[in-house]
């Protein structure tokens, strides 16, 4: 579980975040909506402990992030994972030194024994046969698979997914939401989208928390959600 309490952060005098208050529940999916710049990915990386709050605290498995030495840091990192906006894929290297490469770093599983959770991960994300090409060679959505492929290959109790379907066509993004929730449900894991695409707030549901004005205007279900009759959500939701 990773609970948020009373978290504010600032840029300078810039506040982005004010006493932020969420509990991201386990095994579930927890979607943090939102316009562009409200402070989602800001939050996201709070989160993974690469942006520390001025006040408040990100609680982790009952382990406060911002206190704990390197080592518990590292190792607390460890049980999250992140699909990165733009997959984030490094273009010098193919599809299988790409995915495999967390394995590389962090265990010492034989070079067979990794070949084959590569091929694994891959096959679950639908793609075969790309192991030797280069990202050039991949389109947007297969982009994206590839890099899924590399988010679960450590098996992570959280993964973080920051606006997984912008700037991919309907037809992929649908794709993608559908993968969202089959790695959910095939590794039960817990999930937390950062997203404004409507289509795949609609297709994954879950718990919502939409931020507006530094804060949390809206904790709770899809349902509740789509019939709040608030202005700021009907705008966001129409």
């Amino acid at each position: 579980m990773i609970e948020i309490n009373n978290l504010s952060i600032s840029f300078g005098k810039q506040q982005i975040l004010k006493n932020i208050d969420l509990t991201i529940p386990e095994n579930q999916i927890t979607i943090i909506v939102g316009q562009s710049g409200t402070g989602k990915s800001v939050l996201m990386k709070s989160i993974e402990g690469l942006i520390e709050p001025v006040e408040g605290s990100i609680i982790i498995d009952e382990k406060d992030l911002f206190i704990l030495n390197k080592f518990e840091l590292n190792k607390t990192r460890k049980k999250m994972a992140m699909l990165f906006q733009d997959s984030a894929l490094l273009d010098s290297m193919n599809v299988y030194q790409n995915v495999a490469l967390p394995l590389i770093e962090h265990t010492d599983l034989s070079e067979v024994a990794i070949l084959k959770e590569v091929k694994e991960k891959l096959e679950l994300v639908g793609l075969e046969n790309v192991l030797t090409k280069m990202p050039a060679e991949l389109s947007g959505g297969m982009k994206k698979r590839v890099a899924l492929a590399r988010a679960i290959i450590l098996k992570p109790k959280y993964i973080i997914y920051d606006e997984p379907t912008t700037g991919l066509d309907p037809i992929i993004a649908d794709e993608i939401s559908n993968l969202i929730l089959k790695l959910q449900n095939q590794y039960d894991i817990a999930s937390i989208i950062i997203t404004h695409d409507m289509d795949c707030i609609r297709k994954v549901k879950g718990h919502i928390a939409m931020i507006h004005d530094k804060k949390i205007v809206f904790d709770g279900t899809f349902n509740n959600f789509i019939n709040d009759e608030r202005k700021i959500i009907k705008e966001f939701v129409k």
